[in-house]
């Protein structure tokens, strides 16, 4: 009832790889498997590796360039910051140009007031101003590390740690830097650090993201940026109320 002639193929469930699937330890028993010795890695190993990793450069480059000339840009510039280094010298100029233009107006309040204590009340506030710019300077640190990560996040995921590093830099600025003046300054100084931060840091991660290229933006465009908004919010405080 057979058919004559009929020929069956071998099974050879891995036929169309060429290869076996299964290792050789799996066919062995577990006596046998103690004496087997690692088999040197196939010659296409190397070559699989080196795709992955070219795989992986190209998707690299894609996701932080939009174009090609953004990453010629980039190339071009002569003093590239990172956004965690941009952010450290923001930090720093804006916990000691705007804090300096508070502590003046205070001062001259102070010294209208008590004559007597004008020195008093300069060597006090020169040590607040101080203070203000090392925890502004290392605040600036940490939102610069925030920000990079989120550099190439989506819009909700930027505004978000946006805010944040602009909350938590203006609270730790002004309590640290109000904290010198007999402990009352910090509730304050962090009152009037939390404005401050918001508008100066929502400004500079605009133009940040306007002007940098890959992550990187050059010296020449963040130093005009970073002095400048601090230099104006400083002259609005100078100018206020008068």
């Amino acid at each position: 009832m057979y058919a004559a002639g009929t020929t069956c193929k071998p099974y050879a469930p891995d036929a169309a790889a060429e290869r076996l699937s299964a290792r050789a330890e799996q066919l062995m028993l577990p006596a046998e498997q103690r004496h087997t010795t690692i088999a040197p890695a196939p010659a296409y190993a190397d070559r699989l590796r080196q795709l992955e990793a070219a795989i992986a450069a190209a998707d690299e480059r894609a996701r932080r360039f939009r174009t090609p000339r953004e990453e010629t840009e980039m190339l071009l510039m002569r003093r590239p910051l990172t956004t965690e280094r941009a952010y450290e010298y923001f930090g720093l100029l804006l916990g000691a140009l705007p804090p300096a233009a508070i502590f003046y107006r205070l001062s001259n309040y102070v010294t209208e007031a008590e004559p007597s204590a004008m020195m008093y009340f300069i060597f006090l506030f020169s040590l607040m101003n101080v203070a203000c710019c090392l925890a502004g300077w290392r605040m600036g640190v940490r939102a610069g590390r925030r920000m990079e990560r989120a550099e190439f996040a989506s819009r909700i995921d930027r505004c978000c740690n946006l805010l944040a590093a602009a909350i938590i830099w203006g609270a730790c600025t002004g309590s640290l830097g109000g904290l010198l003046f007999f402990g009352v300054g910090s509730f304050i100084g962090t009152l009037v650090a939390l404005p401050v931060a918001l508008v100066a840091f929502i400004l500079f991660a605009l133009l940040h993201r306007f002007l940098a290229r890959g992550g990187m933006i050059d010296a020449r465009h963040f130093w005009p940026v970073a002095c400048g908004i601090t230099l104006v919010i400083s002259a609005l405080i100078l100018n206020l109320g008068k």
